[in-house]
């Protein structure tokens, strides 16, 4: 079963707890953004009289729509993929379950089964950590689009569910940690290089990345690339308040430590670091002063700054910055 633009709300939420499921996969915001009285329209209809407050084109967040359904069908009815408990591998995430901020939220979403011919070409994998201010894990651009595109350039590709508020520092970091770990230990069922592990993270699951990555415990912990798309950097310098407050907890004694810019050595994985000069809600100086910091410590690294975009763009495929990804996937292609 797959959900199209000839489908309408009413279609959608008519699965049993659909609803409850999109407030994971999607966001509870933008679902008040469909218009109630049109719930019975196709949504090939619905995203012509949509509106968004920001300006955008609502067809945006009806395509953003249309990946999340269609992800949890194939985690719930297709039997495509799958929702593994982190915390206990041997259960599957349950919504039941799930509470904000403890360990039984976090999961990490990929492929069920995997071709016999495709474990053999020890593909590289990919994890996913959407950004959310480490308030919530935006799975409507930043996951699932992600997810997908990822998958077509050749990657195994999984989303991460990490812990947000309540829950503080180091709880994202060691469910990063885990996941990384996971699919080390899992290479030969999905078919992935274990030296070829990459992590994407945007806004503050760049910053999630982009400090995991020095902080991790254990070698086997660390990833070997690092994409980090519009990132909170800093906690000290033009910070993201929010991100910085949520994750320290209120404990400014963390600020300075969990600044990732004051993480980078020389053995700091390969970068990719991309934002928009427009971007209103992370100053794009955090970009900026990541790069600084991977070109001072000798790392390689590519930094792209794109006129414009704003913030929380995904693919950003009506944009400027649109060419991030296919950048981002030749950077890495290179060192393969």
């Amino acid at each position: 079963m797959r959900i199209t633009k000839y489908n309408s709300m009413n279609d959608i939420l008519a699965y049993p707890d659909m609803e409850n499921y999109l407030r994971v996969f999607y966001s509870e915001y933008l679902l008040d953004m469909y218009p109630k009285e049109a719930y019975h329209l196709p949504l090939a209809r619905m995203e012509q009289i949509g509106k968004t407050p920001w300006g955008e084109p609502f067809s945006i967040i009806v395509d953003q729509l249309i990946d999340a359904v269609n992800l949890i069908l194939d985690l719930r009815e297709n039997g495509m993929r799958r929702a593994i408990s982190l915390w206990n591998e041997s259960e599957d995430w349950s919504l039941k379950k799930d509470r904000k901020g403890e360990k039984e939220s976090v999961f990490f979403a990929g492929a069920r089964y995997i071709a016999e011919e495709v474990r053999k070409k020890r593909r590289p994998a990919v994890i996913i950590c959407p950004g959310g201010g480490y308030c919530e894990v935006c799975f409507s651009g930043e996951g699932t689009p992600i997810l997908n595109y990822m998958e077509v350039q050749g990657y195994a590709a999984f989303i991460l569910k990490y812990r947000v508020s309540p829950a503080v520092y180091p709880a994202p970091q060691e469910d990063l940690s885990l996941a990384i770990r996971y699919v080390r230990e899992h290479a030969l069922e999905y078919g992935v290089d274990p030296d070829n592990i990459l992590t994407l993270g945007a806004s503050a699951g760049g910053h999630l990345c982009a400090s995991q990555a020095a902080l991790a415990k254990r070698v086997e912990d660390t990833p070997d690339k690092i994409c980090l798309c519009y990132p909170v950097i800093s906690f000290t310098e033009e910070p993201h308040e929010g991100s910085a407050e949520l994750l320290t907890g209120g404990d400014t004694s963390l600020r300075k430590m969990l600044s990732a810019e004051n993480l980078v050595t020389e053995s700091y994985p390969e970068t990719f670091v991309w934002t928009c000069a427009d971007d209103d809600c992370v100053p794009p100086s955090n970009a900026v002063r990541m790069g600084a910091a991977l070109k001072k410590a000798h790392v390689r690294h590519e930094l792209f700054v794109y006129p414009s975009g704003g913030h929380g763009c995904g693919l950003a495929f009506s944009k400027e910055a649109h060419d991030w990804s296919r950048a981002m996937v030749e950077f890495f292609k290179d060192q393969q």
